[in-house]
């Protein structure tokens, strides 16, 4: 990080001028001094998601975005993450990189579990969001207000929210999965969330075989696997349609994409940068949400042309017998709500409830 920008204002924007006398009588000047045209600051934005994916053109998009409402006088550097994801996260709290922006789930893997990891978790419950539009408004509004309080006890500034999507299963040899009973003793592979693992697990009946996710491909091509869970993004990426048969799309698990700053830095801006960061920030993250929802529907359609792949578009009958099933999570008196979601408390979860 290079040296940062503290009274960048819309008036030292560009070098302000110093009018002539009027009647031998100097006009009244602003006491705040400009920005010389040297001065110039470059942050860096770590992303967390890989090159060419909706996230990356987000960070892309902000940092044009930040240096046209500065006229150039801050560059954001877009880099990917030079170490693991979470270690990345940890260099922005710190303040060695300057931005981060990445999946929910990092921010949730970092710090402990009571700083952190159970609220960012908490967004994945199963079923919180009915569709993404909603899970939108919610997380422009009192969820995110609500993620953000998290984020400053770590040092970080919560600028805006987007989504790497709903996360859905897919299956091999034709098993389709339209119903729970479906899911009974089959061989999932899964990230590894609670909130996914226990859905998964307790309320729907299938086996859950937790992975890193460059150790997935082997075991579905060999059967080992029966099916995995991830975006759809995610599986294309790593090529899982061509050894999977079926996709099941429902609103289950939605994973959102979060953009932060090292607290320290926002603070120790102008008020009119700080306006400018956020209102990039924002803009930037709106379109890759959008963005996302039409690389999915482009997913789904040439998985169903080119790789043969059935699409099971679930209807809210069918989905809602699977909602019905994982409703005793959010039950502060089911054990497993007090053995694994205590911190989700009826209060938590309502910032996330649609209005």
């Amino acid at each position: 990080m290079k040296r940062r920008l503290t009274k960048l204002t819309a008036a030292g924007l560009a070098v302000l001028a110093l009018t002539g006398c009027t009647g031998g009588v100097p006009e009244e000047v602003s006491e705040e001094p400009p920005v010389p045209k040297n001065v110039e600051t470059t942050w860096t934005l770590v992303v967390g998601q890989p090159e060419g994916s909706t996230c990356w053109d987000a960070a892309e998009s902000f940092a044009e975005a930040l240096s046209d409402a500065t006229e150039g006088a801050v560059a954001v550097e877009v880099q990917p993450m030079p170490l693991d994801r979470v270690a990345s996260l940890e260099q922005a709290a710190a303040g060695i990189v300057d931005l981060y922006l990445d999946s929910s789930f990092v921010y949730g893997s970092y710090g402990d579990e009571e700083e952190l990891g159970r609220p960012f978790f908490s967004v994945t419950m199963p079923f919180l969001f009915p569709d993404a539009e909603t899970a939108a408004e919610v997380l422009d509004s009192t969820g995110g207000e609500a993620l953000n309080g998290v984020l400053a006890e770590l040092g970080l500034r919560g600028l805006a929210y987007g989504e790497l999507g709903f996360r859905y299963p897919t299956t091999s040899e034709g098993r389709a999965v339209t119903a729970p009973e479906d899911l009974e003793g089959l061989k999932i592979r899964t990230a590894g969330m609670l909130e996914v693992s226990v859905a998964y697990v307790d309320c729907w009946g299938a086996e859950l075989y937790p992975s890193s996710f460059l150790d997935v491909m082997t075991p579905l091509s060999n059967g080992t696997y029966n099916g995995q869970e991830s975006t759809l993004a995610e599986a294309d990426a790593a090529g899982y349609q061509t050894v999977q048969t079926d996709v099941t799309i429902f609103p289950a698990f939605y994973e959102p994409a979060i953009l932060t700053m090292n607290s320290d830095l926002y603070d120790s801006l102008s008020p009119d940068l700080r306006e400018a960061v956020d209102r990039c920030g924002r803009e930037a993250m709106a379109d890759q949400r959008l963005r996302n929802r039409e690389q999915e529907a482009e997913i789904l359609e040439r998985w169903q042309e080119e790789d043969g792949i059935a699409v099971h578009v679930l209807t809210e009958e069918q989905w809602s017998a699977f909602q019905a099933l994982t409703e005793r999570l959010y039950d502060p008196e089911d054990p497993d709500h007090q053995d694994w979601f205590a911190d989700c408390t009826p209060e938590w979860v309502e910032q996330f409830r649609p209005s």
